[in-house]
């Protein structure tokens, strides 16, 4: 009788297959499954955990070069924006990335938009319609300049008709309309919170892979000392010490650090002076999470130096022989 490894509830019938790399992020030949995570755990997951790590993340852009994704990334409200930062008049304007074939998997979705900048200054402030209100304007120093950003004139009377619902005054200054056409050429910064809703994301995917390392072994797996990583993922308990550290570049092997050792995702796991249980998580290659599963492990130690690679491009997934793993230090 299978024994779900996050909630501990038990059944009589088998659980679906558990994927430790989320699909949003590929498929893959050997890719590793579970079988230890009961079917409610495995949708609350998908609904409530992957579903932002796979649209709200620098990593889920990413996706875009690899035809993993087909909707727009920045969505205003959400935990990741893209402003242009090539030097002009849309500097720091707010865009929408798209899929395109054509450029690098990725396009520039323009959203129409206004400027404000006080007078003299080169400072400008862009606002969504959505984002402007009374509020925004009664903050204005007198004789603010005004610069539109729309790609049509039904986007610029569109923008006018909100600017006047909330009270704009003809007194601040005009300085420019400017209109502005598809550039594949411009350049964007992308920037996303990580959140707790993130961090949880990254813990489960840490504590599938022990849990594939372990050969879903509940006897270890359901010990006590993995309750504050198990609360943190399952019911967003905020632990008392942090779980999930940024540590930087891929760092999971020393082959990594003369180049990519793989054009995908790298994940390893093992121990810290024999007593800690970490797992660092490169997603594309591009950062390494570190995850604390389990900190002054009381049981008996076991052998545990696990690494896999997961290659977007020709999707495959194969173990990492264990000698080339970086120890793994606590932050």
């Amino acid at each position: 009788m299978p024994t779900c490894i996050y909630c501990r509830s038990s059944s009589s019938k088998p659980y679906p297959a558990e994927h430790v790399i989320p699909w949003s992020f590929g498929h893959f030949r050997n890719g590793l499954t579970l079988h230890c995570v009961c079917g409610d755990c495995n949708q609350y997951f998908a609904n409530h955990l992957e579903l932002h790590f796979g649209r709200e993340t620098a990593e889920s852009v990413v996706r875009f070069q690899y035809g993993l994704r087909d909707s727009v990334a920045g969505i205003p409200g959400g935990r990741l924006t893209a402003r242009i930062t090539l030097p002009g008049l849309t500097f720091g304007a707010k865009v929408l990335l798209g899929p395109n074939a054509k450029t690098n998997g990725i396009e520039m979705v323009y959203m129409p938009q206004v400027a404000f900048a006080a007078e003299n200054s080169d400072e400008w402030t862009w606002y969504l319609p959505e984002e402007l209100n009374q509020e925004v304007l009664r903050s204005l120093p007198p004789n603010s300049q005004l610069r539109y950003f729309c790609a049509s004139p039904a986007d610029e009377e569109m923008l006018r008709k909100r600017m006047r619902e909330v009270g704009f005054s003809l007194s601040t200054k005009h300085v420019s309309r400017t209109t502005i056409l598809p550039q594949p050429e411009m350049t964007a910064r992308i920037t996303y919170t990580l959140d707790l809703t993130i961090r949880r994301c990254v813990a489960k995917i840490a504590f599938n892979y022990l849990a594939w390392a372990l050969a879903e072994e509940s006897r270890l797996l359901l010990r006590s000392d993995f309750d504050a990583v198990r609360s943190c993922i399952r019911n967003g308990v905020i632990p008392e010490n942090e779980l999930v550290f940024v540590a930087g570049g891929p760092r999971l092997t020393e082959e990594s650090r003369r180049g990519s050792l793989v054009d995908g995702h790298m994940i390893g796991i093992g121990w810290n002076m024999g007593e800690h249980i970490l797992c660092n998580l490169s997603v594309f290659n591009a950062m390494t999470y570190q995850v604390v599963l389990c900190r002054k492990y009381g049981g008996v130690w076991f052998p545990l130096t696990n690494a896999h690679s997961f290659d977007v491009t020709n999707g495959e997934a194969r173990a990492l022989p264990g000698h080339i793993l970086v120890p793994l230090q606590l932050s």
